[in-house]
């Protein structure tokens, strides 16, 4: 046998996990020096191959073992590496299948609570590895003539993620990463109006979350979409049923900006075109 197709059917012996399609590699393995027998020695790298990669989840949803507990989360962990086998050399793309598995599976996909802590995982991993963009300060703004202000639209961080959750999911993730217990609020099963809102993004080469009011969270999600500062007070009044004072909403930019979320800014025209750009 040729030594690449020992390598292929090694790893895939490996990545499947024992069975019958063993047999044609074992018969091509010796036993140990110190009295190994083959199927022995194939374990050993099959039972290491999963735990690497459970580890490696592990290590993404912190928040998601915390709420399930360790029996809950080793069980849904060993599932997702026996119904989604790794399929990229980079280990750190395994893990953000997880909230898809989650979502799709009849065990997990009604339980609110977990999947949505796991989708604010993996938008804190993505957050983490996204580009370096420099964030534009607040006297950014000074470029621009107060008759500009109505038609700004902005620029932001592309590691930004705007989330609906689970309520208690942003709590219960703080609690998890300093070893405290889950908050007594999310015990009970979240129901469609039981929500929350989310930032997360990349700040200082850290990821960063904040949980939003609704109104922000409209703003923010208007804002992101390219509207103009002058047109998203209406929007979010009209989504959100309320008004949106322009004294919020300028609280909330200020905010942004203070926070990194903003990396340009560009007057619009009518009809949406850019007009003077400044970005970083």
């Amino acid at each position: 046998m040729k030594l690449a197709k020992f390598q292929s059917m090694f790893q895939a012996s490996v990545r499947a996990g024992s069975g019958e399609a063993d047999k044609p590699l074992l018969k091509k393995l010796r036993s140990s020096p110190h009295g190994a027998n083959p199927e022995t020695l194939l374990a050993v790298y099959q039972s290491g191959y999963r735990l690497r990669l459970a580890d490696f989840v592990s290590q993404d949803h912190p928040g998601l073992r915390a709420i399930l507990g360790d029996e809950a989360f080793e069980t849904l962990v060993d599932d997702y590496i026996d119904q989604r086998p790794s399929r990229d050399f980079n280990a750190r793309f395994f893990t953000t299948g997880l909230p898809d598995f989650m979502r799709d599976s009849p065990t997990w996909r009604d339980d609110a609570r977990p999947v949505s802590m796991a989708l604010f995982e993996r938008a804190m991993v993505d957050a983490f590895d996204a580009p370096d963009k420099t964030p534009l300060a607040v006297q950014a703004l000074a470029e621009f003539s107060p008759d500009d202000w109505p038609r700004l639209a902005f620029d932001f961080d592309p590691s930004l993620a705007l989330l609906e959750l689970a309520a208690g999911t942003t709590a219960s993730y703080g609690a998890a990463i300093n070893e405290e217990p889950p908050p007594e609020k999310v015990d009970a099963p979240a129901t469609g109006d039981e929500i929350e809102y989310a930032a997360v993004w990349r700040v200082d080469h850290e990821s960063a979350y904040r949980q939003l009011e609704p109104d922000e969270y409209v703003a923010l999600c208007e804002a992101r979409a390219g509207h103009a500062f002058g047109d998203i007070c209406q929007m979010a009044a009209f989504q959100q049923s309320g008004d949106i004072a322009p004294e919020r909403l300028a609280q909330c930019l200020s905010s942004w900006f203070e926070e990194g979320l903003i990396i340009g800014l560009r007057v619009c025209s009518d009809d949406q075109s850019s007009k003077t750009p400044s970005s970083a």
